[in-house]
């Protein structure tokens, strides 16, 4: 039974959520190059958070979605060497060439295809987010995410991503002013890691085995089976032991 400082925290979380109107903004960099190379087809993209509500003016900066979309079906077609766009290109976009495709053909995998019904060759890969303090917990992360896949998604057959707190890279770690500006829950590493696997298991995320990269597939996304799989995954990864995930 909640105590009444929780019902009036909830009740001000639930106010919150109906009174704002969140956006994203997105910058997309590509080549106008006549002849395409292996990195035409490799595409970062960041999204700025917005936030209004009824209290501001203007628009207040909620954080940042950071994302790349990786054409392997698209540079196929244009005769690039698939061990070129998956390991040539960039060592982030290696893991997942190799734990996901056949080196040898260029497609999906035969136990990832069956697992996911993947169709398309594209990937979506969803680099990491940062949500201020101020607007944790209100959804405005997940209408992020969602947003991204819905717009950048639909030619792909999978969207990936590897959960790992911001509070342990080496560009916080060596950052005091980041670290403070983040405000971090005071946890370790472990449990930091387990509540972030959880939170992306919700979305619809499964973990691929124990590579620290978990999917999402494009053919079972909003599918009723995903979202039982999903609350299943999440509520496992809110009890493993604590260990290393990546």
């Amino acid at each position: 039974m909640k105590t009444a400082k929780e019902a009036d925290v909830s009740r001000k979380a639930d106010e919150a959520k109906t009174n704002i109107v969140a956006s994203v903004e997105f910058a997309v960099r590509a080549s106008l190059r006549e002849e395409y190379v292996d990195t035409d087809f490799v595409h970062s993209i960041l999204g700025r958070v917005f936030v209004k509500t009824e209290d501001l003016q203007d628009e207040e900066d909620a954080g940042y979605l950071r994302a790349s979309l990786v054409q392997f079906g698209e540079a196929m077609d244009y005769g690039i060497r698939t061990e070129r766009l998956g390991d040539g290109v960039a060592g982030s976009i290696a893991e997942y060439w190799e734990l996901l495709f056949d080196l040898e053909t260029g497609y999906w995998r035969e136990e990832i295809q069956d697992e996911y019904e993947a169709s398309g060759c594209d990937l979506l890969i969803i680099d990491c987010m940062e949500i201020r303090p101020r607007w944790r917990g209100l959804g405005v992360g997940p209408a992020a995410v969602d947003r991204t896949i819905d717009i950048f998604g639909p030619g792909c057959g999978l969207v990936a991503c590897k959960p790992w707190p911001l509070q342990f890279t080496p560009a916080f770690a060596r950052d005091q002013k980041a670290l403070k500006r983040l405000k971090a829950p005071g946890v370790g590493r472990d449990e930091a890691v387990r509540k972030l696997r959880a939170y992306w298991s919700r979305l619809g995320f499964w973990p691929l085995g124990e590579t620290g990269i978990h999917l999402l597939g494009m053919a079972q996304r909003g599918s009723n089976e995903s979202h039982k799989k999903s609350e299943t995954l999440a509520s496992v990864a809110s009890d493993l032991a604590g260990r290393r995930v990546c």
